[in-house]
């Protein structure tokens, strides 16, 4: 298996387990905050032995705010890969951050490209994998359309962003290409 492969398995896992706990913490924390009704199914012959029973009536809530926990965790996660990706890559970071980051032994911040975009590529995807989410339960009616109008302006922006990011690595390798390192 090549490098890179094994760098994005690595880098899947943080993710997909935001998703998955971020769901299960909307459901569980939507019902008791707001008093819905909720009780757990066990089935035997299925995959997932254990399956959350709602009412109808409060399907749409606890899914809308389960949606929402589930965004905001990945939305999270991506925005910290952006911060990184342009504050502390070791490509562009600002002299004045690298001795700051000394002076408070934190330069382990600093990375490189190669760990920056391979995380990036992984926090994308899960960004937008869970906003297609999103939007499919907002145009089955088992969401809020608001939440799928919030997710996709803020995934947007915040990958445009890295995006930016990716354009001023470029630059920089078409300007100085001896200055950089290729794995």
């Amino acid at each position: 298996m090549s490098k890179s492969l094994v760098k994005l398995i690595d880098f899947s896992l943080l993710p997909a387990l935001i998703l998955l706990v971020g769901k299960a913490v909307g459901i569980l924390l939507t019902s008791r905050l707001f008093g819905t009704s909720l009780s757990i199914r066990e089935y035997s012959s299925s995959l997932f032995s254990v399956t959350p029973v709602v009412p109808a009536e409060d399907l749409k809530f606890i899914t809308t705010f389960s949606d929402l926990f589930m965004y905001i965790g990945i939305a999270t996660f991506f925005s910290y890969v952006v911060i990184k990706a342009v504050f502390f890559h070791n490509t562009h970071v600002k002299p004045k951050l690298v001795t700051a980051l000394a002076n408070q032994n934190l330069l382990k911040l600093v990375q490189n490209t190669y760990e920056i975009y391979h995380m990036g590529a992984i926090a994308l995807i899960f960004t937008w994998m869970a906003n297609a989410i999103i939007i499919v339960n907002a145009l089955s009616g088992r969401t809020f359309p608001w939440l799928a109008i919030a997710s996709l302006i803020s995934a947007v922006s915040i990958t445009a962003i890295l995006l930016l990011d990716v354009y001023k690595e470029i630059e920089n390798i078409k300007h100085k290409p001896g200055s950089y390192q290729w794995i």
